[in-house]
């Protein structure tokens, strides 16, 4: 009898415990999925793909741009450079 009576206990308390932890799991997902954390976490993704597009666009103009001052430098030095006499 007493045997029975402890089990029934420690299901009972484990019964409590787990009904109680299963409560705060629902509540954390419940939070974890309203409409205001996805919003904020669609506006976060959002501005993530924008600056990686921005940084990505500023990479290409900023190196085509280097390599037409470069080429103008280069061809600049050609045209204004005169041709030297070999030596002998």
């Amino acid at each position: 009898m007493i045997r029975r009576l402890f089990w029934f206990l420690i299901g009972a308390i484990a019964a409590i415990f787990g009904l109680n932890y299963m409560k705060k799991k629902a509540e954390a997902t419940a939070d974890r999925f309203s409409s205001e954390n996805i919003a904020d976490t669609l506006t976060d993704l959002a501005t993530s793909v924008k600056d990686y597009a921005v940084g990505l666009w500023q990479g290409v103009v900023s190196g085509e741009s280097l390599d037409e001052q470069e080429l103008a430098k280069y061809f600049e030095n050609t045209k204004t450079s005169e041709p030297t006499a070999p030596r002998e």
